[in-house]
């Protein structure tokens, strides 16, 4: 049981629990959600005539602190506590004030009692399973790591470098191999054959830029280097060569996370980038009147030119300028025939401010020309977005002449269209989240 809970029983607190869920039983509600429960129990202190300190210093109080559902049932009152952060307890507190944990197989079921939508033994029921899909991903089980899911994912990798060194430092041979751009070698090319042959030439490169001027240009040196079997992506100078050759030789010899996460950011490997808005009414004029458009417009923008300019930048630091190597990103969208006097009919735009930022844009299929030549709002286009996936996959990988290295999805739709194009093109997704709909939209987990 929840020490929350137990602290109230123990301290003859039992007569406020009792009234207090007599008088949330007199409400019109059945689901109160935290703000609906802290302002109840305000009333009822007020109402009680408690002191001023009992919503805080009370063991009740307390625990209405922590409490973020309520769900009146008939004969008790379902309670949801999150005592700390990532962990979160049902429990069933009956008249008698019996308290019964409840698994989030009965909380689903008594949701889904409540809003009326089906028996939980009849018909089919959608499950969506939220665990790890591979056997082998690590698990964060400390709050602590939440929100430092790089830093948490390299410890993982570098743990499994350092207990199976073999076969890990061969998939790092092999992804060092097979790192191209528009079919154009990076790193190494064929004059190193092996993970061995690897760790001898690095040390001979690096002993080869430690001899030149530190700020000398790649560029001046770029064949000797290719001679000894590294390409173009090690760095701009002889200096940053040196160190990111430097950090792969530590990486290889004894490998820890910061080494992995610190090789890994010189490494270029996102050169373009799709970005999916489906919805549509997105455009760089006369577009930011329209429910659901102007804050995810304007975000998009910005975003759009801060990841072009970083993403140059960090080319340019590779060395790769040397191949005339330059990032592209575009914004998938939708276009809209009846567009208002706007350019939202236009396939193609170029952003603002951009050396190579574009708005693509994909019509939905007219299954309903009268709807669908027009506006929809983003909460009814669920129907069509399956198969602009399809449409889009075809147009994006004409503008790009070739797959994008990552696509990023923002909000639910885009989500849903980001991870369709992902899994067909087999490259990295990227959520954005944006507010997960649930505090903007109430009881939107029902």
């Amino acid at each position: 049981m929840s020490e929350l809970i137990q602290a109230v029983l123990k301290h003859d607190e039992t007569t406020d629990l009792r009234q207090f869920s007599r008088e949330l039983r007199q409400r019109d509600q059945k689901y109160l959600l935290r703000n609906d429960i802290l302002a109840a129990f305000t009333d009822y202190c007020a109402s009680h005539n408690k002191p001023d300190d009992y919503a805080h210093r009370s063991n009740l109080g307390k625990l209405i602190a922590y409490v973020q559902e309520i769900i009146l049932e008939p004969e008790s009152l379902c309670v949801i506590v999150r005592p700390q952060i990532a962990r979160e307890e049902v429990y069933r507190i009956g008249e008698d004030l019996t308290v019964t944990p409840l698994t989030s197989q009965e909380l689903l079921d008594l949701r889904d009692r409540l809003v009326n939508r089906f028996h939980p033994n009849e018909g089919d029921v959608l499950e969506l399973d939220f665990q790890p899909f591979y056997d082998y991903s690590p698990s964060i089980r400390d709050p602590k790591n939440i929100g430092k899911g790089v830093e948490f994912l390299n410890r993982f990798l570098s743990s499994k470098l350092f207990q199976d060194p073999t076969e890990w430092l061969e998939s790092l041979f092999q992804f060092l191999s097979l790192h191209k751009y528009n079919g154009t070698q990076l790193l190494i090319n064929e004059r190193i054959q092996s993970q061995q042959q690897l760790s001898e030439q690095i040390k001979r490169a690096i002993a080869f830029a430690s001899d030149r001027a530190p700020e000398e240009s790649y560029e001046k040196f770029r064949f000797d280097l290719q001679n000894l079997g590294f390409e173009p992506g090690w760095g701009n100078t002889a200096d940053r060569i040196r160190e990111t050759l430097g950090m792969l030789d530590q990486l290889i010899d004894s490998p820890d996370h910061q080494a992995l996460e610190a090789f890994l950011s010189r490494i270029p490997m996102i050169f373009r980038v799709v970005m999916v808005s489906p919805h549509g009414w997105f455009g760089q004029e006369g577009v930011l009147g329209r429910p659901d458009t102007g804050g995810q417009v304007v975000y998009i923008l910005d975003q759009v030119k801060s990841l072009e300019q970083e993403l140059q930048q960090e080319i340019s630091l590779a060395g790769l300028d040397v191949l005339q190597v330059h990032p592209k990103v575009i914004v998938l969208t939708r276009l809209i025939a009846n567009s208002d006097g706007t350019l939202c009919n236009q396939r193609l735009e170029k952003i603002y401010s951009t050396q190579n930022g574009w708005i693509l844009r994909v019509p939905f299929r007219e299954f309903n020309p009268t709807l669908t030549q027009n506006w929809i709002s983003r909460f009814e286009i669920w129907p069509y977005l399956e198969t602009y996936a399809i449409d889009a996959e075809r147009e994006l990988l004409a503008e790009f002449e070739g797959r994008p290295d990552l696509i990023i999805g923002n909000y639910s739709d885009g989500n849903l269209v980001a991870f369709l194009l992902a899994r067909k093109l087999k490259v990295t997704q990227c959520n954005i989240a944006h507010a997960l709909e649930k505090s903007k939209y109430l009881f939107s987990n029902l």
